[in-house]
């Protein structure tokens, strides 16, 4: 269990503060992830180009993402850093408003994400500081951007409802903005002075990354979020083929998240009876039988039942991740555990997203079938995992 250092209190209102800003940054994700590849259809991109966007995206999270984390843990104060670099990402995206075709889109998408992409790994670096700080609850707070993200989801439906792709453009850009503003309300509690408790030696990014039962860890939990690639990619427009609404497409993307909602609502409880590494591979199991049933269900009914998986495939997994790393890593190397992280995730993501428009324009909905098969993979991992020396003592050390 964290429990507050004696002597540290948080900032005022600091996990109010905090929700603000996971509301912010997940207002333009529940906007462009499910409608950003709409948008990019209605500019006549082929699928293939589709998948390119939206995978050369990642590829800059594994080239600069890992790097900007690893200096954060340098940095005076993430939550600077933070606006720093939204206040880029929004400048960037304002130039979408210029573009009409491919390679335009692709050469701004490149630009905005090179800021943006380390954003939300900070925001999650200066809540587990907290947790470990002040004793705050990490789900208790990552539920509002969760919340958020489903009112983004609803309102990007309606726009879409109103058959002005233009319309989700304006939006997003909008959100980016937006949260850029706020992200000026997030704390600033600067860098530990004195040395964690946790901690021995400093970790980099590499002596991380070198740890096998850390790197098992990792990389499944980056297979399993992988494996909503053809999902983000394509499933609202698979839904449009089906006959779908944008209001029901918007309800669809809601249900999942409601169900993220409710594990993150109550992951106190479930982590006293079960480690992280067991919520991880129930996360992972859940997306097995969520990625197998997908292409054989049929009607609306149906698939919003399915979509209650998502708080398996994605919360579970998610918030399992967050558990383990804040178990396993001091605060002063927590930039550096999350970089790593996210540079495994963008590798297994990007390959995900990138093959997606082939997939699903040779397989269709079959081709959820391949992304079982990612999930088996993950779960493969994790099995390993359980059969070599592991715990937070062997990370760091």
């Amino acid at each position: 269990m964290n429990l507050p250092q004696a002597g540290e209190t948080p900032p005022p209102w600091f996990a109010t503060r905090l929700a603000l800003g996971f509301s912010a940054n997940f207002i333009f994700v529940g906007l462009y992830l499910p409608y950003f590849p709409v948008w990019l259809k209605a500019q006549s991109l082929t699928p293939f180009e589709i998948s390119t966007v939206l995978s050369m995206s990642l590829v800059i999270r594994v080239l600069a993402s890992g790097q900007v984390m690893a200096f954060a843990d340098r940095y005076h104060d993430r939550s600077v850093l933070l606006s720093n670099l939204y206040v880029a990402s929004a400048l960037s995206v304002l130039l979408y408003l210029f573009t009409g075709s491919f390679w335009p889109i692709l050469a701004v998408t490149l630009l905005y994400n090179f800021f943006f992409n380390p954003v939300l790994p900070l925001l999650d670096a200066i809540t587990l500081a907290g947790v470990r700080r002040y004793g705050t609850d990490y789900g208790r707070i990552r539920i509002w951007g969760s919340l958020v993200f489903v009112l983004a989801n609803l309102g990007g439906g309606w726009l879409l409802a109103s058959g002005e792709p233009q319309l989700l453009l304006h939006a997003i850009i909008a959100a980016m903005v937006a949260g850029a503003a706020i992200s000026f309300v997030i704390p600033r509690i600067g860098r530990r002075q004195a040395a964690s408790p946790h901690g021995q030696e400093a970790l980099t990014r590499r002596k991380l990354l070198a740890n096998r039962p850390f790197l098992l860890v990792l990389a499944a939990s980056g297979l399993g979020q992988a494996s909503h690639a053809l999902l983000y990619g394509f499933g609202s427009i698979y839904w449009q083929t089906l006959g779908f609404s944008g209001v029901f497409i918007g309800l669809l993307w809601a249900i999942g998240v409601f169900a993220e909602i409710a594990v993150f609502q109550y992951s106190k409880a479930v982590f006293a009876r079960l480690s992280p590494v067991q919520v991880i591979a129930a996360g992972c199991a859940g997306g097995a039988l969520r990625w197998a049933l997908f292409p054989f269900v049929d009607g609306g009914a149906a698939f919003l039942a399915l979509q209650i998986l998502h708080g398996l495939s994605f919360g579970a997994v998610h918030i399992g991740l967050m558990h383990y790393i804040m178990e396993a890593v001091p605060e002063e190397n927590l930039g550096a555990a999350q970089g790593a992280g996210f540079v495994l995730g963008g590798i297994a993501m990007g390959a995900g997203v990138f093959f997606s428009g082939p997939l699903y324009d040779g397989l269709g909905a079959h081709g959820f079938l391949i992304m079982t098969a990612v999930c088996l993979a993950a779960l493969a991992l994790l099995a390993f995992y359980r059969v070599i020396p592991t715990g937070p003592a062997a990370v760091v050390k």
